[in-house]
């Protein structure tokens, strides 16, 4: 099985797939491998943005959510557990950043924020206004993102890690993004549970990322490999990493390995 990252990965505004990347697809499914995507985004956004179409389950939310491409079926939810939520929140408040607090279907939010409510519209979710959070606090998130500046990302990340330790996974995406899931919910253990559905060996997989959310995929699972653009922290666990950019780069590497 391989699997991609979409963003930064096969899905690059300065390095956009090209029909070499589909054709090299086309060619590991004829060969009866399973090509699926691993990928932070937001289901039905996941699905929009794949680039090619899996013939495996997808993985979104980070590992939160595993689904059926084709119709978005679920087949697997790892939920962070609601007990978190307050202390969580209090701890972004103080670094005076945003904070969304997503579901399957709606981003809960205390403030009406217009980049929030544009995030939401963008991943065709509802945008709930929701003072204090109280409705948020009665069911158990996907995942609670900080937003807002990078160097505040990074201090936050680390004051959540230390002070969470074990029971969440905090990651990010984007420099201005901190998300924190339940500890479960990374992509190797989501693509562990899927080589056990699809009745394959994880060292049978070959992976593909370029941010720190992949760092736990390529260094958990098979032969990990980081894309030129991939962030030095990934470079550093990768088993390979790649000389040409973009998805052009992915193709390349995949064509020399079926000769």
């Amino acid at each position: 099985m391989v699997v991609f990252d979409i963003d930064g990965t096969i899905k690059n505004d300065q390095y956009p797939s090209s029909e070499n990347f589909l054709d090299i697809i086309n060619k590991l499914k004829s060969e009866n491998c399973f090509v699926t995507i691993a990928t932070g985004r937001m289901s039905l956004s996941a699905k929009q943005n794949s680039v090619f179409i899996p013939n495996a389950p997808i993985i979104t939310y980070q590992g939160a959510k595993i689904l059926d491409y084709s119709k978005l079926n679920e087949l697997k939810t790892i939920s962070l557990n609601k007990n978190f939520i307050e202390d969580i929140i209090d701890t972004i408040k103080f670094y005076e950043l945003k904070t969304m607090i997503q579901y399957d279907d709606k981003i809960l939010c205390d403030s009406d924020d217009y980049w929030l409510r544009d995030y939401a519209i963008r991943n065709e979710v509802d945008f709930v206004y929701d003072e204090n959070y109280e409705n948020a606090k009665l069911n158990n998130p996907l995942r609670i993102v900080a937003v807002g500046d990078p160097s505040k990302i990074y201090d936050i990340e680390n004051v959540l890690a230390e002070k969470f330790s074990d029971d969440v996974y905090i990651t990010r995406s984007l420099p201005h993004f901190c998300e924190i899931l339940n500890h479960e919910a990374d992509k190797s253990y989501s693509i562990e549970w899927i080589c056990n559905y699809l009745k394959i060996k994880p060292n049978q997989v070959l992976t593909f990322g370029d941010s720190y959310n992949d760092i736990k995929m390529l260094q958990n699972i098979g032969y990990g490999v980081a894309v030129k653009n991939a962030v030095p922290e990934l470079k550093e666990v990768s088993d390979d990493i790649l000389k040409i950019n973009g998805a052009e780069g992915i193709y390349h590497y995949l064509n020399e390995l079926l000769n």
